[in-house]
């Protein structure tokens, strides 16, 4: 008889899982399961009653050499497979965790098989009449296994990590800037901190020196080390693109790349030439800015350029203005533009990708499933080798930047974390009070009667919706993890909320939900990107606006809407072009609005039909306004490393400083949002855990 072949199919309770169709149902219906707790269930379904420890997990799943807190990584990915089947870690009916050792799949398992067709016995082979075929044959195996094991020991499989060490902890390494290092320096900002630090690639103490800029980023440093390609976070009007300044690494002044200002720019190998990027092209200056060329158009916004160790290629990342979805593309000198092929199945949110100092390998990030990861493609093609892109991190820590050393087998990489901290402030006894520190949560918003409040969950990128009451209680879960969601919005009735929220690899929208739960709805109106929603007295009307420029499409005009839910009808603010994020005041006659580059607070009399600017400072960013309980006071947010609150009494526009942040809480980043029924203002704090690892790679 010819061998069984499997076609894969586990029957479970009223669970059914197909592994070649990577499929879960249960009673027919199609479940959600990611790919990692789908494999281990697999590998469970595989031994049922038998002890599959958590090193033969780990071996599975995670390739040696790959950098991860395998740990958490595992405890989520079970926990992932217990809710979806509706298991209890504490009372199971299929998954029993053996402590410290693995776990043991305890339902019975019915396994369906498909015989095959048995085959013919083999043909008797010819015996040979002289021995040179058979010493051909000999030799070409001897030389191939030859080849093999020189491969594999001169060029592992996997970009293995074989030492780890960690050289910051602080905590506040900016994650959204690249770090950059000369082989005997890392170099990098913090949170809000316009000083560059340093620290030894062997570890030890950091230094720091100041630099001109108020929110700096680096995006690239030259092939000597000894200067920086540095820019503001935002440029002036808000955009991405901002002058370029050449910062010494050695603590000397800096000066501009001539008067460019660009999304981002890189050094070519030879140190002769300088790649810049402004939105839709790619420029070259060989003479740091005097002059430049234009050196390809692109079909988007580029937003990250690197070169090839060799100094033909540049490759990048383009960013689609209208999902926001990024991808890899690739042009040599001679210009001609192509996308870059990475092999992976499904669609890709691709970013950011560096080369290893050989040039062998090329990582590159992939954000999927609300989280950043590092991914691995090799470069040149080996016998036995597979150029599949293998995952580098996963599961744990995200890591959120990584460069390479070209001086050795050495990565560094930023790991993040982050979680919400939210406080009450009692502007009366000028008292600060934790709010649900239990919980990571932020921006609360409270029904009009003060008994029921919405709230976002927050763990790094995942945000869910809760409802509950203002005590703390009764908690309801109203969207789907999956969802990002942010600012919700009661209606005055408060049978409604109203929130911003984007699905993975989507657009920001607004949707409503019952605050009873339900089906989320959403607004069905021909503007591509919104935000910042508020419900309109009739209750059947969202006020809303436009992401500003760095955090959705860069090149449309703002504007602010009223949408009805009943009539469907559209209709834009007048004057409101150039405004964004508004707020209706309580009594539902004005609204407050940001101009599109955060230096001024407008108020818009929806009687009058007249706007009215109540603040205005060209050298600080302003964010969140929102009103007072009664109305008379407009508060608004000054962004930075000295961020504050501040008040305008709207009559006759006096301001003054509610609270400096730096001065009462231990965060790089907070705002207020609102006040509660008490009065008392809402006070949201960023809580980072970022800090920077070497991985010595083989």
């Amino acid at each position: 008889m010819g061998r069984t072949l499997s076609q894969g199919i586990y029957r479970f309770g009223p669970f059914e899982l197909s592994v070649e169709a990577a499929e879960l149902r249960k009673n027919g219906i199609h479940l959600r399961l990611q790919d990692q707790p789908f494999h281990i269930l697999c590998t469970l379904l595989e031994h049922p009653g038998a002890l599959v420890t958590r090193d033969q997990l780990r071996q599975q799943l995670w390739p040696e050499g790959t950098f991860v807190d395998f740990e958490h990584g595992l405890n989520t990915a079970i926990k992932k497979i217990r809710d979806v089947l509706g298991d209890d870690a504490d009372m199971p009916r299929y998954i029993e965790t053996i402590p410290r050792k693995g776990y043991r799949f305890l339902a019975p398992v019915d396994q369906s098989t498909v015989q095959a067709i048995p085959g013919e016995p083999p043909a008797p082979q010819p015996r040979w009449r002289s021995p040179k075929p058979l010493l051909i044959v000999a030799a070409v195996v001897v030389v191939g296994i030859a080849l093999f094991i020189f491969q594999r020991l001169a060029h592992p499989p996997y970009l293995r990590i074989s030492t780890t060490r960690q050289l910051t902890f602080t905590g506040n390494v900016l994650p959204i800037s690249t770090i950059e290092t000369d082989g005997r320096r890392v170099y990098y900002f913090k949170w809000y901190d316009a000083h560059l630090y340093s620290v030894p690639v062997g570890g030890g103490a950091e230094s720091s020196y100041a630099t001109r800029l108020v929110q700096p980023v680096i995006l690239h440093i030259s092939p000597d080390g000894s200067t920086l390609l540095v820019k503001e976070n935002t440029g002036p009007s808000g955009e991405n693109a901002a002058r370029i300044w050449l910062q010494p690494t050695n603590g000397g002044p800096a000066r501009p790349l001539g008067d460019i200002e660009a999304d981002f720019a890189a050094w070519s190998p030879d140190s002769k030439a300088i790649a810049f990027a402004q939105h839709n092209a790619i420029y070259l200056t060989e003479n740091e800015g005097a002059t430049y060329h234009r050196l390809l158009d692109t079909p988007g916004n580029v937003s990250w350029i690197r070169w090839s160790p060799d100094g033909q290629r540049l490759r990048f990342t383009i960013l689609d203005s209208k999902t926001r979805v990024s991808s890899i593309w690739e042009a040599r000198r001679d210009s001609k533009r192509g996308p870059f092929a990475m092999k992976m199945g499904g669609p890709m949110n691709t970013c950011c990708g560096i080369w290893t100092r050989d040039g062998r390998n090329f990582l590159f990030q992939e954000f999927r499933d609300q989280r950043t990861d590092y991914w691995v493609a090799t470069e040149k093609w080996l016998p036995f080798r597979s150029e599949k892109p293998y995952p580098f991190s996963g599961g744990g820590v995200e890591i959120k930047a990584a460069t390479a050393s070209p001086l050795e087998n050495t990565l560094f990489t930023v790991a993040h974390e982050s979680a919400a901290l939210t406080f009450k402030f009692d502007l009366t006894r000028r008292q600060l009070t934790p709010f649900l520190p239990e919980f990571s949560v932020e921006v609360p918003d409270f029904s009009p009667d003060g008994r029921w409040m919405a709230v976002c969950q927050t763990h790094t990128r995942q945000s869910i919706l809760w409802r509950a009451r203002s005590d703390g209680s009764e908690w309801l879960q109203l969207t789907d993890p999956k969802l990002e969601v942010n600012f919700p919005r009661y209606s005055l009735d408060g049978k409604r909320i109203a929130m911003m929220a984007k699905w993975p690899d989507q657009p920001w929208k607004i949707y409503w939900v019952s605050a009873e739960g339900g089906a989320l709805h959403e607004l069905k109106v021909p503007i591509t990107s919104q935000a910042d929603p508020t419900w309109m007295p009739d209750n059947q009307s969202i006020l809303f606006g436009q992401p500003p420029r760095y955090f959705a499409e860069p090149d449309i005009p703002r504007a602010i809407y009223i949408h009805n839910l009943q009539t469907e009808s559209l209709s834009k603010v007048p004057g409101s072009e150039g405004w964004f994020s508004p707020r209706l005041s309580p009594d539902g006659r004005n609204l407050l609005a940001l101009s599109i580059d955060e230096h001024k607070l407008g108020m818009y009399d929806l009687t009058t039909a007249q706007w009215r600017v109540l603040l205005e400072n060209s050298q600080k960013q302003i964010g969140a306004p929102f009103w007072s309980r009664d109305g008379k006071w407009a508060y608004v947010n000054y962004y930075g490393r000295n961020g504050s609150v501040w008040r305008i009494r709207v009559p006759d526009g006096v301001a003054e400083e509610v609270l400096s942040f730096s001065e009462a809480i231990a965060s790089p980043e907070c705002f207020a949002w609102n006040t509660a029924p008490d009065g008392a203002i809402m006070i949201d704090c960023f809580r980072p855990n970022s800090n920077i690892f070497a991985l010595r790679y083989e």
